[in-house]
């Protein structure tokens, strides 16, 4: 492409990003939205950078829709009254694509516009990639600069299977900060203007990892009354993705974000249009809340076993769903199929929704809320170091948390719930401690706490 035109659409990619990101940043009326949890490592981050003055490379990733834009733009309007406007660069690379422009192209341009080589930039310059995986070769040109420029940092977003497409080496010297779905807080915080005191959140998760609740209802003081059922029922139906918070049909809008996974991402992780077509198919059957083995997939799609499972990993690696596997030995792990739960709990209404099927019962609260408490559960294994599984057996409770010294059993219930499918997965692991989440009191019943689900859904 001639390299006057480029340099014109780098000129106006740096002049209009102000006006193109100040939706993400403030409210039609001009208000500045709250901030979530993980802005404040990416913010210690550019700090980092702002003082020693070291390249700096950082990958955010997460699940399409799950944010990640917003943070880059937040970012630049904190950036805006230190940093010249120029030095601050924000590219979305599905715009650039349709153009036939490349990041390379665009980082060239930009050099000669603002007269200077990255290898001798004068002051503090961000990159702020979005949407990286639209550029095949945008490892390679991040890697180019990673080494060669001085005084620059990259912020480069993009779904779940991001760092896979780096250099090995360059992401054992990059910064990673996975951006997962909204939890409840966020969900009130955002939606509400609500904030849950961060002491009563530590306090809460201190709580579940040992298993002993005493004394925190002394800590709630009264939090329980800024917030009513019905936020409860909206976070797990539609408020686990920041689309709720602008969008009229957020159920509507979330469909239009899984068409993109399959239509566009499934695409670049290498699926083909014979198994995207059935992709939808696939996700339905696991929100229907079907127990479902590879074989009965495979005969339901018509699709081969292996392609299945090449399918789900895919979904995975885009952090659509995500998988609990059967507790036991490593033979029983072998042969049991996993437990697949979806992230977002909204990407189980909307499949729902798409297909006519969502009711606002029971049943479908009671697997909304147990992928709220999955989510809660594994990024608690991820922090923790811990495994998550759950009891494939019949009859055993939904999960198990266990780290390489104590466990916990985990049994959901949107309504009333007994002890027994506990007792019986205790019984088998050998562990004594039980969780049971429900619409109930706080109490404590032998060794088993009984969790209103509100409460737990106030840990994270």
């Amino acid at each position: 492409m001639d390299e006057k035109l480029v340099e014109s659409i780098v000129r106006r990619t740096i002049d209009t990003a102000e006006s193109r990101l100040r939706k993400y940043v403030f409210t039609a009326g001009g208000k500045k939205r709250p901030e979530r949890k993980p802005l404040a490592k990416l913010s210690e981050e550019v700090g980092s950078f702002l003082k020693t003055r070291e390249n700096k490379l950082l990958v955010l990733y997460g699940l399409r829709g799950v944010g990640k834009t917003t943070m880059l733009a937040q970012t630049y309007f904190k950036l805006l009254p230190q940093i010249p406007r120029e030095r601050i660069i924000y590219v979305s690379l599905d715009k650039l694509r349709p153009l036939g422009i490349s990041l390379n192209e665009f980082v060239q341009a930009y050099e000669r516009l603002l007269g200077e080589r990255v290898e001798e930039f004068s002051q503090p310059t961000f990159l702020f990639v979005d949407e990286a995986h639209y550029d095949e070769n945008f490892g390679i040109t991040v890697k180019d600069l990673y080494d060669s420029a001085s005084n620059l940092m990259i912020v480069v977003t993009g779904s779940s299977s991001l760092p896979l497409k780096f250099d090995p080496d360059l992401m054992r010297r990059a910064k990673r900060l996975r951006v997962h779905p909204l939890t409840f807080t966020e969900y009130l915080l955002l939606k509400r203007g609500v904030q849950i005191p961060r002491e009563l959140n530590e306090a809460l998760k201190h709580a579940l990892l040992n298993c002993d609740f005493s004394g925190i209802e002394e800590k709630i003081n009264g939090v329980l009354l800024k917030f009513s059922e019905k936020d409860v029922e909206e976070y797990l139906i539609q408020g686990s993705l920041p689309i709720y918070l602008t969008s009229k049909s957020p159920l509507e809008d979330s469909y239009e974000t899984l068409r993109k996974i399959v239509e566009v991402d499934l695409v670049r992780e290498g699926v083909s249009e014979t198994t995207r077509e059935k992709a939808l198919g696939l996700l339905l059957l696991l929100a229907s809340g079907e127990s479902l083995a590879y074989d009965n997939l495979s005969s339901t799609l018509g699709l081969a076993k292996g392609t299945i499972e090449k399918l789900i990993e895919k979904l995975e690696d885009l952090e659509v769903i995500f998988p609990i596997r059967a507790y036991g030995s490593l033979g029983k792990v072998a042969r049991k199929t996993p437990k697949y739960k979806f992230l977002a709990p909204i990407l189980r209404s909307t499949v729902l929704y798409e297909f006519g099927l969502f009711e606002r019962d029971s049943k479908t609260l009671g697997m909304l809320l147990e992928d709220a408490v999955a989510l809660y559960l594994h990024l608690l294994a991820r922090e923790r170091k811990a495994k998550l599984h759950y009891d494939a057996q019949k009859g055993g409770a939904d999960f198990i948390l266990k780290d390489h010294s104590k466990g916990i059993v985990v049994e959901i219930g949107w309504g009333k719930k007994g002890l027994r499918q506990v007792i019986k997965t205790m019984k088998k692991t050998g562990l004594n401690r039980g969780l049971v989440i429900y619409n109930g009191q706080l109490k404590k019943k032998d060794n088993v706490w009984f969790v209103p689900r509100e409460l737990f859904l106030l840990m994270l």
